[in-house]
């Protein structure tokens, strides 16, 4: 998808007349399909075009409404374009010329800041109105989508890449070291809308921000609410509908100019946007790629209870479809260092998706390489499609007075998975209240430890010097997520936060490969349906995940649909480090050389966790490897390139 990006001096003074092109030259790598601006003296706005839908051949953005003399531009891919075509009068012959950005400014031209109830997809899009010195900023609601800004009185800049930010005179590069110790802990302290710069903000979903001289007011304009279920229906009823809205949001993310891919694990999630996907390009006569990491090293005894390898689920769904070809991605070339080293230099920035770097580089280097312009996933699926129903489901019925419901549900769990009374006792209602409250007592009891020294490699001086300590103590935090919580709060954490965390990351990556990254399970309109359906669907006759399985009757092979072991996507990851171990080596030592990096990380731990793991490589090794060590070298390598960045700009 396209990125935007912009500047304006609120009190009308000039801006320096090469603002435009240096912003545009920072996001050059975004614009395959040439960058544009347009502006006066004291704004301007700009594109930066990657055309991947066959109406984006035909983009004029940015551009002056003629009608208000707004500038506007905007970076856009519809779910109900078709339906916004009907709204605003564009004719069958004249719909291929209309870009998805170019609906996006009839429908702010018709409805103003109400516009956004009426975008559905990815999409993010900015107006200066020159007249009340007032710049408007929006993004989706839970796209694969990044907008940051930042507002530097009377300046205000924005941009789908902060790098375009620091293109300006006026915009210093400072790390935020809140971030680092957030980061670093997996402890929210901060706001949302921060980001691991200072003074750079990211507009999250669902929300538009307006800046005039008068002040700043950011708005949420959609938020995931708790809403009643649609009682009343038959089973049969609620999987028709699902499946209705499942393929649609499928369907609509399909339109490109170019072949499409498809992450294919042995999940229930990426198996079901693979089978649909294949289905409804058959009907047009075109083919799918499937893309499946597959491990370097046999790992079965590093990620107990999970899947090592995902191939052959994988490929149970891709043998069903003849349009399909099937690839197996085993990275021998991207080593989990280089694979982080990579997506620093993409997006300046810690990500948590730390140990899977190799694999996802891998994987977008041979989807490149074969002309893929849209890559599907199904990375929301888990609060929306597939959703179990609840961890706490039973307990909280129980909680919530509802004593019926609890014993039915619990005798139908017992039946499906063959506990004792005494086991589905424990495990449904004693175990959720039981283990947090031991773990709170170990942490408590162990004074030589610290609530992040099982998981991660802060150095203890820039803790202290951050207020972890105190402020992880004052909300209770647990790093083992294993409270007990309500089944929506746990839904919302998982689509919302997951969502806000990688959208930016997807719409970095995809442009960095030349493609648009699309997740059907984030559609909204499906995503609303889902949160309608009762949770005892979820939960039918004691399983979990109980829509997705039943829907996908006859759409995904059995063993597939019916699979209740997760998979590990990077569970050799330990292995592949002891096969770089040169080049593990010479990253701790060059971390150790750096005194910024050594400021925030204990390096100590990280050398001790790596010469555990030299002397056996076992499921703590292991999993010490991919939390500490990697977490710490992602820090490690993203505090090189800041630095690295703040010397070019000097």
């Amino acid at each position: 998808m396209s990125g935007i990006f912009g500047c304006v001096y609120l009190d009308g003074r000039p801006l320096p007349p090469e603002t435009g092109e240096a912003m545009g030259h920072a996001m050059r790598h975004w614009g395959g399909d040439g960058i544009s601006t347009i502006g006066g003296d004291a704004a301007v706005l700009g594109m930066s075009r990657m055309a991947i839908t066959p109406e984006a051949v035909h983009e004029s953005l940015p551009r002056c409404d003629e009608r208000s003399g707004d500038l506007f531009t905007a970076a856009a891919r519809l779910d109900n374009r078709d339906e916004l075509c009907d709204i605003f009068g564009i004719s069958v012959a004249e719909r291929p010329t209309h870009s998805d950005a170019m609906l996006a400014m009839y429908a702010y031209r018709k409805w103003g800041e109400g516009a956004f109830h009426h975008l559905f997809g990815d999409w993010s899009f900015a107006v200066w109105n020159h007249s009340r010195r007032k710049l408007l900023i929006a993004r989706d609601r839970l796209g694969n989508t990044g907008l940051y800004y930042c507002h530097r009185p009377p300046l205000v800049a924005f941009s789908s890449d902060p790098e375009a930010l620091f293109s300006l005179e006026a915009v210093e590069r400072r790390i935020s070291e809140q971030y680092i110790a957030s980061y670093l802990t997996i402890f929210p302290k901060g706001n949302e809308d921060d980001t691991c710069w200072l003074g750079v903000k990211m507009i999250t979903p669902g929300h538009v921000l307006t800046i005039n001289p008068e002040g700043v007011q950011l708005r949420r304009y959609w938020e995931l609410t708790e809403t009643s279920p649609n009682r009343g229906w038959t089973d049969e009823e609620y999987i028709a509908g699902f499946l209705e809205y499942y393929r649609t949001a499928v369907k609509v993310r399909l339109r490109s100019r170019y072949p499409v891919g498809t992450t294919l694990s042995a999940g229930l999630d990426s198996g079901s946007v693979t089978a649909l996907a294949a289905r409804a390009l058959r009907e047009e006569g075109r083919t799918l790629t499937a893309f499946t990491s597959v491990p370097l090293f046999p790992a079965e005894q590093l990620v107990t209870g999970k899947l090592a390898d995902e191939w052959p689920l994988a490929r149970a769904v891709a043998e069903r479809h003849d349009n399909i070809e099937h690839c197996a991605i085993d990275a021998a070339s991207v080593s989990p260092l280089s694979g982080i080293v990579r997506a620093i230099t993409i997006l300046p920035s810690p990500q948590h998706a730390v140990a899977n770097e190799f694999w996802i580089m891998a994987l977008h280097d041979a989807a490149k390489e074969r002309g893929i312009g849209v890559m599907l996933t199904g990375q929301l699926g888990n609060g929306g499609v597939s959703w179990s129903g609840g961890r706490d489901r039973i307990l909280w019925l129980f909680l919530g007075g509802r004593w019926d419901e609890g014993i039915r549900a619990m005798a139908q769990f017992k039946r499906r998975s063959g506990r004792s009374w005494i086991r589905t006792i424990a495990g449904r209602l004693v175990m959720p209240v039981i283990v947090p409250f031991l773990k709170n007592l170990q942490r408590s009891i162990r004074t030589d430890a610290f609530p992040w020294s099982d998981y991660a490699a802060i150095n203890h001086n820039f803790a202290a010097r951050s207020g972890l300590h105190q402020a992880m103590k004052l909300t209770g935090h647990d790093p083992t997520f294993s409270r007990a919580i309500r089944p929506f709060d746990e839904r919302r954490l998982t689509l919302v936060h997951n969502g806000t965390m990688v959208g930016p990351i997807w719409h970095a990556f995809g442009n960095s490969f030349g493609m648009e990254v699309r997740d059907p399970t984030a559609d909204i309109r499906l995503i609303q349906y889902c949160l309608s359906i009762p949770d005892e669907q979820y939960a039918y006759n004691g399983g979990q995940r109980m829509v997705m399985r039943r829907a996908m009757e006859g759409i995904l092979p059995p063993e597939m649909q019916w699979n209740t072991v997760r998979g590990g996507q990077a569970a050799d990851v330990a292995l592949r480090l002891l096969h770089h171990s040169e080049e593990m080596e010479a990253t701790l030592v060059r971390l150790k050389d750096n005194t910024d990096v050594c400021q925030y990380l204990d390096l100590s731990l990280m050398r001790r966790v790596w010469q555990e793991l030299r002397a056996e490589c076992n499921v703590r090794t292991a999993q010490r490897a991919a939390t500490i060590l990697l977490r710490g070298i992602m820090c490690g390598c993203f505090v090189e390139e800041a630095e690295r960045l703040m010397k070019v700009k000097r």
